[in-house]
């Protein structure tokens, strides 16, 4: 196990998650973005489940549906496109908020996801202020609907 990924792990482990009840699955297979983009989401107090690639997204989000608030998800993953993937937990979970990031501009944006007030698209680079902002504007919804 990389550094990094065992950096991750420990992470998850800490006290700081500890009492933590909602959770985000990041799905990111750089890991120096995989660790920037879980400092972040600690911050706003939020449990983190990562995930490198689509197949582990898939099953991390087997076991912890039901405490997700949230999916952050690369576009690009070395087995498949998280677009693909988040649309697979939406057909689950519809109301899942998601944020795509991409490296490209061009393409399909967040397709085949319906762009909504529940999907958003993040171009990187992005500045950690543009992650958080997108977040925090997600879960707000959210937090709308169940009121």
């Amino acid at each position: 196990m990389s550094d990094a990924k065992s950096n991750l792990t420990e992470a998850a482990k800490s006290p700081l998650s500890e009492g933590l009840r909602d959770a985000v699955l990041l799905i990111e297979d750089n890991e120096i973005l995989a660790n920037l983009l879980t400092i972040l989401m600690r911050g706003l107090r939020l449990r983190v489940f990562w995930a490198a690639d689509g197949a582990t997204a898939r099953r991390l989000f087997g076991l912890h549906q039901n405490e997700l608030k949230l999916v952050l998800a690369d576009c690009r993953l070395p087995d498949m496109d998280g677009r693909d993937v988040c649309l697979k937990m939406r057909s689950v979970l519809p109301e899942l908020p998601v944020l795509i990031m991409s490296g490209s501009v061009s393409g399909r944006g967040v397709a085949p996801l319906p762009r909504n007030r529940l999907v958003e698209f993040l171009s990187k680079p992005y500045a950690p202020s543009d992650v958080l902002a997108r977040v925090r504007k997600l879960l707000n919804e959210t937090n709308r609907d169940a009121a």
